[in-house]
């Protein structure tokens, strides 16, 4: 397959950037206004262990969505810096190794906290 067409090509990075922001924007936004003053609830109650298990099971979607767009729109944003950081080819699969690896373990733990609580 041609190098065009790869997975990893700076437009398919964007891409995937701009449209986990999007997601980001709209379901942050959502988890922000759980724990507002339009709630009716003091920001002390909704720190409580009863109310957050209550939205993480009631919106285990949305927080699931939100678990994943972020990470991997962090984790992605943290490559391309150390890529910009560290310019030799032979560190940049060792970079791309090491953050696919973050993503994995930090999406399990994610993932394994929705699905428990």
């Amino acid at each position: 397959m041609p190098s065009q067409y790869s997975l990893l090509k700076e437009s398919w990075v964007m891409i995937l950037m701009y449209t986990l922001a999007l997601i980001m924007i709209f379901v942050l936004t959502f988890h922000l206004l759980l724990v507002s003053p339009l709630t009716g609830k003091s920001f002390d109650e909704t720190l409580s262990y009863s109310f957050v298990v209550h939205n993480l099971t009631y919106y285990r979607i949305v927080f699931g969505l939100l678990l994943y767009a972020a990470v991997i729109h962090g984790m992605n944003g943290l490559r391309i810096i150390l890529l910009e950081w560290i310019h030799p080819k032979r560190a940049q699969w060792a970079i791309n190794l090491v953050i696919i690896a973050l993503i994995a373990v930090l999406l399990a733990i994610g993932t394994y906290t929705l699905i428990v609580v």
